[in-house]
């Protein structure tokens, strides 16, 4: 049916309320024009939210800090407005204004800037890691409106050492392969299939993209540095998925199923198989690249090959030379439609709101001869 649906429903109570407008002296035209602006302002509400629940979707970026800032506390002095009406025994009002100067405190704090937009709030301690890492400690008196009292610095540490503290930050985008996962032929994981979670990376200084049995085997902190140096240039987000010894490399296709190939930047390593996991017997590559010859560089680096840092080495050397994010403005041909259900919701909503909206109009004061009286139209002398 498509979202042309919602608009074509709509014009069903304009119809009926033009045609109550003719026929009953209680419905006034602003009233009717009130009817249309709601069912129409519905449409657009469902059109808008059923889209956006299908194709909304996450993606992660990597970078790293580049200053920790202190900001100690301070105190801000500010003039208030303020007005007040009152009314008399006789009905008479009366307006006052004046101003009182008030005063608000800026508590310290400490935050970390990233190279990928994002400032987090972080502790002392860590601020003075910072600092050390840095090997910098530069003072700053920025411009404080109002400053009353405290201290007008702040005191910034900025990266001159190459010291890499990564990070990540989550970013929303539209993806409407999520919203038509049959066109690419990604069957549904069976119940006795266990795959794992998409990475969130709840905690952004320490991520989950080492799933199963690659955490066990490699650092989190090289493997989320090496991504934030690939993420600024690559605008890539690498992820490794190591199973057991005893799965197969189906699991590597049933892991690409189950995320729908994978979110915007992903370039996934699944591996496992053989007597020792940390030198798999089987890897299977999978990401919205534009470059097949990626993916099967880094299945063959590494076949037979020891988990290490190494390993991580060849992964970044070929990436960087081979990996192509996928150019995703291919897929503005998908035509998504709204769930059935969605259909269902919004004819009822529709009723029930036009329904409530024509009974108040009929009930209320207003009348063909008071149409231009719009207390009466709300039902208020």
């Amino acid at each position: 049916m498509g979202v042309s649906f919602f608009y074509v429903l709509a014009l069903l109570p304009v119809s009926i309320g033009a045609f109550l407008w003719c026929r009953d002296k209680k419905i006034v035209w602003p009233e009717w024009l009130l009817g249309t602006a709601a069912a129409l302002a519905l449409a657009a509400l469902f059109h808008g939210l059923s889209l956006w629940g299908m194709v909304d979707d996450n993606e992660t970026w990597s970078g790293e800090i580049t200053k920790g800032i202190h900001y100690p506390r301070w105190v801000e002095e500010y003039q208030e407005s303020h007005l007040e009406t009152t009314t008399d025994s006789k009905g008479y009002s009366q307006t006052r204004y004046w101003t009182t100067t008030e005063h608000r405190t800026h508590p310290e704090h400490w935050e970390a800037a990233t190279s990928i937009g994002n400032e987090n709030n972080i502790s002392e301690g860590f601020f003075k890691e910072i600092c050390r890492n840095f090997n910098n400690y530069t003072v700053e008196q920025p411009y404080k409106s109002g400053f009353d009292s405290g201290d007008r610095n702040i005191y910034a540490a900025y990266n001159r050492t190459g010291f890499v503290y990564p990070v990540t930050g989550i970013r929303h985008w539209s993806n409407k392969v999520k919203a038509a996962p049959t066109l690419f032929s990604f069957a549904k994981v069976p119940t006795n299939i266990v795959v794992y979670a998409w990475p969130s990376n709840p905690d952004w200084r320490i991520s989950d993209r080492l799933l199963g049995t690659a955490k066990t085997y490699l650092s989190t902190l090289e493997f989320d540095r090496m991504n934030s140096r690939l993420g600024p240039i690559k605008k890539v987000n690498v992820i490794l998925v190591g199973f057991p010894s005893d799965k197969g490399a189906d699991m590597g296709h049933w892991q690409q199923a189950a995320w729908i190939g994978g979110r915007k930047n992903d370039l996934v390593v699944c591996f496992g198989g053989g007597n020792h996991v940390e030198a798999p017997a089987w890897v299977y590559v999978f990401g919205w690249s534009e470059s097949a010859v990626c993916k099967r560089n880094l299945e063959s680096l590494m076949i037979g090959e020891p988990l290490s840092l190494s390993l991580l080495s060849k992964l970044e050397r070929e990436i960087t030379a081979n990996y192509r994010i996928k150019d995703w403005t291919k897929f503005d041909y998908i035509r998504v439609e709204p769930p059935g259900w969605c259909y269902w919701v919004y004819f009822s909503v529709l009723g029930i709101t036009q329904g409530l909206l024509y009974v108040g109009f009929h009930r209320n004061k207003a009348s063909k001869g008071r149409w231009y009286d719009f207390g009466a139209i709300f039902g208020v002398d």
